[in-house]
């Protein structure tokens, strides 16, 4: 099996990294200057408890690959990149399985238009990517990931991958109902947001971030939606709730703060807050603050301005939230 990273930031490059260092077949697909760096000095992976810099072949676009039947491809890039990921995909082959590990509960549905072995992976990888040629993986172990046929199901590619996965470090769990783990990682994800707009700690926008989650709760209830919340994956699953064997405390946020960091000009927040928004419109009511969240954030990316244009007390004023709401 040769494993394809289709975005090798922070969760691809994390990845990838891990399963090259451990001696997988791996290729990145990425942007210019991190390919460049990549092929020029190596893949520089930066643990709690060692660096690694590994030499791991990395290309602009899957037109440079040929590809073949033992390949599949790890999306893991951005939700608002993944219909273009699929159109340069589907122009070099037309059979090969796509895992999405990538944030949001749209991209699986994206990808099997083009590509019917489509896998969703609810992701938890506390990656970084800022420099070109590095990636840190802040925790170790490096992650967990809960994957599963889409829309529902697993075969035995599924067992093969996590096999792979766990040799690397990663705690895996194959799961029948894959999007009932998605639904619950977007239930914190649409934090994200909060923290970019203002770039400030937990305890100073908690407010913000419970009446963000309460509004889209209450629409995945209205709309009878089955989401897992992260005290009962616990229960199932507590190896996610071990302690730590390591970890590297950085200022470092979320991956939308990081699109903003570098100025990249777009951000994934349709795909996270924008779901929420969608989800109101089809059961025809509202979720003004999730709205908010996409229309300043996408207003900063176009922009290009740095996490942390608002304080906690502006953004709640904008969104119309109080600390008691």
């Amino acid at each position: 099996m040769r494993v394809i990273i289709f975005g090798a930031g922070g969760i691809g490059g994390a990845v990838g990294g891990h399963l090259a260092r451990v001696g997988h077949d791996v290729v990145l697909i990425a942007r210019p200057g991190h390919v460049k760096a990549i092929n020029d000095n190596g893949l520089r992976l930066v643990t709690p408890g060692q660096t690694y810099v590994l030499h791991v072949p990395a290309v602009e676009g899957p037109e440079k690959i040929s590809f073949g039947p033992d390949d599949v491809v790890f999306l893991c890039a951005k939700g608002q990149h993944t219909e273009e990921a699929m159109r340069q995909l589907r122009a070099v082959t037309a059979d090969v399985p796509v895992f999405c590990f990538q944030n949001g509960v749209r991209n699986e549905e994206l990808v099997s238009r083009q590509f019917p072995r489509a896998y969703g992976v609810m992701v938890r990888i506390a990656g970084v990517y800022l420099t070109d040629g590095e990636v840190t993986c802040r925790r170790d172990p490096p992650g967990w990931l809960t994957m599963g046929c889409y829309p529902s199901g697993t075969d035995s590619l599924l067992e093969t991958v996590a096999g792979g996965l766990r040799s690397a470090g990663f705690l895996v769990k194959v799961s029948p109902d894959v999007m009932r783990y998605k639904w619950g990682k977007l239930v914190m994800a649409v934090s994200n947001a909060v923290y970019s707009l203002t770039n400030a700690n937990r305890r100073d926008v908690d407010f913000i971030i419970q009446a963000t989650q309460k509004e889209m709760e209450g629409l995945l209830a209205k709309a009878g939606i089955a989401w897992i919340s992260d005290e009962d994956q616990a229960k199932e699953w507590p190896e996610t709730v071990m302690p730590l064997r390591g970890q590297l405390i950085l200022k470092v946020k979320d991956s939308t703060w990081q699109s903003l960091a570098r100025r990249q000009g777009t951000v994934e927040s349709d795909f996270l807050n924008g779901e929420v928004v969608r989800l109101a419109r089809r059961l025809g009511t509202k979720a003004p603050v999730n709205k908010g969240l996409v229309t300043l954030s996408e207003e900063m990316a176009r922009k290009r301005e740095l996490p942390g244009k608002y304080t906690p007390a502006e953004l709640a004023a904008l969104l119309g939230i109080s600390r008691g709401t």
